[in-house]
């Protein structure tokens, strides 16, 4: 049986064979964060608005629908304040509008009442007011009376305004004014987020109706020269109307390394001017002077973090008082530590967690038995994942008609639903050396998710989890160097913090980035993938010698007692 599986496992494209078998090198601490510096030394003051370097294509759509008839206009922005300042900077200074963040009725429609006299007095409405101009509009407030939008998308659609559209319209009883000779060419700019937008079409399916046009402003910018200049400048001008000195390049290297962490990405920065706009001013509270340096942005981001903390201090006494049962050294068959990330209803962050996985065989067919599954305390992609993970390595085990093992995989202390699939490759792991009894080095971590061959796939929340091992060195849980074992995909979510950083610079924290499976068993129990099989392969070969052994003295033993009867 052996042979047969060498021969399958050898069948793979060779420089495939050597990929997967191709020892990981740890991470270094420049792989494991952005890096600024370069691109500050580089920096040009831009000759043209910020917003055409942030958002070419928005302005490019935006300066086209202001030549077109078009009434209307979309913009996709999770931030009110990045359209507000991107719209500030491309509408000309000649073309009149007005910023709109809350409105009613009467403020976009006008308002129509009784004087004296039986006179009827209307007062104009922004639409009115703004004829041949812009409004740009919060979508919120149509949400919330959604009547505004279908009297908003009237107008749009007919090109005038009637009095009834008016505050007070309904309880007039005398003839209203006719308002349909008057030609309404007001623009509309809607900013609203996706989640929004899809809002909208659930109160009107129709709302294109209305001839529009959409365009997006990423939350998200690209980090290139071009986008760090437009951010530097915009964080010059913001620093003089706040009235603190200009940032020195050390400043701005935490600036911008913080709206990186935000995007959980070394290529992408946030772009919100109201965040940024946030961050400034919060700092300069821990400097007497009117300036902001590294030092007090660093405190201001400490101070926030231990605000939000709470239900993680929680967790980590948790660990302390020893509630949570860990293993974080020596060695273990059928257990592994996952990491995973917490996410709790109405709380402002996310934090990461170590649990343990453990694993259980018993005589069976070949099933992982999830008791999380089971129990119904998982999710439609954890029950998927196992899955996936129980095909991926019963598939070594085809040429075999019934594989006698099952296992039993349990999430320890787990006692609320569960979902994701970033404990896939830990969930290999763990069967594996369950079958093959090779323990499992217990100061490793193991995240990441697998497909049907093996490959391994990137997963959300790396930065949480990672930097949940770093608290175990600062609850003094750890003291020896442990391994910390993820996706490749995923080095360039990396955005660690200084603490983190630092473990990894003194080799008291290795990250293992990995592209297949195969390359984590080396690390975890010191075995290839190949050997692991044949020690499988063995085991199934003694149980099936011991069950015709089994059946040939039953055998012999029933014909001599017929012949002796």
């Amino acid at each position: 049986m052996t042979d047969k599986i060498s021969s399958l496992t050898s069948s793979n494209d060779s420089s495939k064979t050597n990929f997967m078998t191709t020892p990981s090198i740890p991470l270094t601490v420049q792989q494991c964060t952005a890096h600024f510096a370069e691109y500050l030394t580089n920096y040009v003051k831009p000759s043209i608005k910020e917003s055409s370097l942030l958002f070419p294509d928005a302005v490019s759509i935006i300066l086209h629908y202001l030549k077109l008839p078009t009434p209307l206009l979309l913009i996709n922005s999770r931030y009110w304040s990045s359209a507000e300042q991107m719209l500030k900077q491309v509408i000309p200074e000649e073309l009149p509008i007005k910023y709109m963040l809350s409105y009613n009725q009467e403020s976009l429609f006008g308002r129509i009442s009784v004087v004296e006299d039986g006179k009827l007095d209307f007062t104009n409405g922004q639409l009115k007011n703004y004829n041949n101009g812009l409004l740009v509009l919060n979508i919120s407030p149509l949400l919330v009376e959604p009547g505004l939008w279908f009297k908003l998308k009237s107008v749009l659609q007919r090109g005038h305004l009637q009095a009834c559209d008016a505050v007070n319209a309904e309880k007039i009883k005398q003839k209203l004014p006719d308002l349909t000779t008057e030609v309404i060419n007001t623009k509309i700019m809607l900013v609203a987020s996706r989640l929004q937008l899809e809002e909208l079409i659930q109160i009107d399916p129709e709302y294109s109706q209305v001839s529009s046009l959409f365009c997006e402003l990423a939350s998200q910018v690209p980090l290139t020269q071009d986008t760090v200049n437009a951010i530097v400048s915009f964080c010059h001008n913001l620093t003089i109307d706040l009235g603190i000195d200009k940032l020195d390049n050390e400043a701005l290297g935490t600036l911008l390394d913080f709206l990186s962490v935000q995007c959980q990405h070394q290529e992408l920065l946030l772009f919100s001017p109201e965040v940024v706009r946030q961050t400034l001013q919060y700092a300069t509270l821990f400097n007497n002077k009117n300036q902001v340096n590294k030092d007090d942005l660093h405190a201001y981001f400490k101070e926030v973090e231990q605000a939000q903390s709470l239900a993680r201090k929680y967790s980590e006494q948790s660990l302390l008082e020893g509630q949570v049962n860990l293993q974080l050294s020596g060695e273990k068959i059928g257990q592994i530590n996952g990491l995973s990330v917490v996410e709790l209803l109405g709380y402002p962050c996310e934090f990461g967690e170590i649990f343990r996985i453990s694993a259980s065989d018993m005589i069976g067919d070949g099933e992982i038995i999830d008791v999380e599954r089971k129990v119904e305390l998982a999710g439609n992609i954890h029950a998927k994942s196992t899955l996936i993970v129980q095909g991926y390595l019963n598939h070594f085990f085809s040429h075999i008609s019934a594989f006698p093992y099952s296992c039993n995989l349990v999430f320890e202390q787990s006692y609320q639903e569960c979902d994701g699939d970033s404990a896939s490759l830990a969930i290999l792991i763990a069967v594996s050396s369950c079958y093959a009894q090779f323990p499992v080095k217990q100061n490793i971590f193991v995240t990441g998710s697998l497909d049907q061959h093996g490959n391994v796939l990137p997963i959300g929340g790396i930065k949480q989890k990672i930097e949940a091992v770093t608290r175990l060195f600062e609850l003094g849980l750890v003291t020896d160097t442990v391994l910390i074992v993820m996706p490749i995909a995923n080095k360039i979510n990396l955005t660690l913090n200084i603490a983190t950083l630092a473990l990894i610079e003194s080799g008291k924290i290795e990250i293992h980035a990995i592209a297949h499976c195969h390359q984590a068993f080396p690390i975890l129990l010191d075995k290839t993938f190949k050997e692991v099989l044949d020690v499988i392969n063995l085991r199934i070969e003694t149980v099936s010698k011991e069950e015709l052994e089994d059946r040939s003295n039953s055998l012999l033993s029933r014909l001599m007692g017929s012949i002796f009867h």
